[in-house]
């Protein structure tokens, strides 16, 4: 994606402001694929009480300001990355807070605020170093910022205070920390070529996000599954995900019908692919950057 860095401070507003633009798309673009098993979307609430569309409209609203500002500590302070982490992490702490006051105590994207906060800072110190913003860039950022840190934090870890460090203690998996210090090796790996393959070939792009979630749900030690059942039930979703993706995927005709029947099991069996959403919403962004004139009503005028 385009953007110039530049000493005038208008100019890094501009492209701060285009980076939350893209996460605050990225994340309405998340929860309007439907139908998601389990999740969030415009057919059902999913394997969720307590939240709705509107819900993760209101949440995606009051948080994409955070992004912006996320985003402008990346290219403010782009020689120093490890303080550009330690820095977000506590705008971080503020965009929770707006998130809860957005949605009257509901939890819609915590997790994603660790994750897209971390990328849209990296955006913003490629720029600030004056790069291409390439995912090679990107990734290459993201690890001077966060790797150390994450790495001495997971190793020190005792405190039962999220679903990752109870997921770590108990099964060994490390959630959206160990996707972070992986640099996002799932969604390099796995859902961004799927998400590529799927806009070079024409498909419409609702079946792309459903087919690249399918993908992730596929492979992914999801930490919201594991959280709410254990590794069994976590191993029965990757087994139904890849035999639906087998048998032609979200791009066989009878797709949409499959996923609704789909969804009302996952609904009675409490089962939400949480995690591999919030990937979804990253692959999202991050291929809001790499392939915006592939991606229907992301025009060059948008972020």
């Amino acid at each position: 994606m385009q953007f110039s860095s530049g000493i005038a401070q208008e100019r890094v507003d501009e492209n701060a402001a285009k980076i939350g633009d893209l996460a605050y798309w990225a994340m309405l673009e998340e929860v309007y694929t439907s139908p998601k098993p389990g999740l969030v979307d415009l057919y059902s609430n999913g394997a969720h009480k307590d939240m709705d569309v509107s819900t993760f409209e209101r949440s995606a609203a009051a948080l994409k300001p955070y992004f912006t500002l996320m985003a402008l500590e990346g290219i403010k302070n782009s020689k120093e990355p490890e303080t550009v982490f330690a820095n977000i992490r506590k705008l971080g702490l503020d965009a929770e807070k707006a998130m809860y006051g957005a949605t009257a105590g509901v939890n819609t994207h915590k997790g994603l605020i660790f994750n897209m906060g971390i990328l849209s800072a990296a955006v913003g110190a490629c720029i600030g170093e004056d790069k291409m913003v390439t995912i090679e860039c990107l990734m290459e950022m993201e690890q001077a910022m966060v790797r150390k840190t994450l790495l001495k934090e997971v190793s020190e870890m005792r405190d039962f205070t999220s679903n990752g460090e109870k997921n770590l203690q108990e099964y060994g998996t490390m959630g959206a920390r160990g996707e972070a210090i992986s640099g996002y090796r799932s969604v390099c790996s796995i859902s961004l070529p799927v998400m590529s393959e799927g806009l070079k070939n024409g498909r419409e792009w609702n079946r792309i996000k459903l087919e690249t979630l399918f993908a992730l749900m596929s492979q992914v030690d999801d930490s919201n599954i594991i959280a709410r059942h254990d590794p069994g039930i976590l191993k029965e979703v990757q087994v139904t995900a890849e035999a639906f993706l087998k048998a032609g995927g979200a791009y066989r005709d009878d797709a949409i019908s499959i996923l609704e029947q789909m969804d009302g099991d996952f609904i009675n069996k409490n089962i939400s692919a949480g995690g591999c959403a919030d990937l979804l919403a990253v692959t999202i962004f991050l291929a809001g950057l790499v392939w915006k004139s592939k991606i229907p009503g992301l025009s060059q005028n948008n972020p």
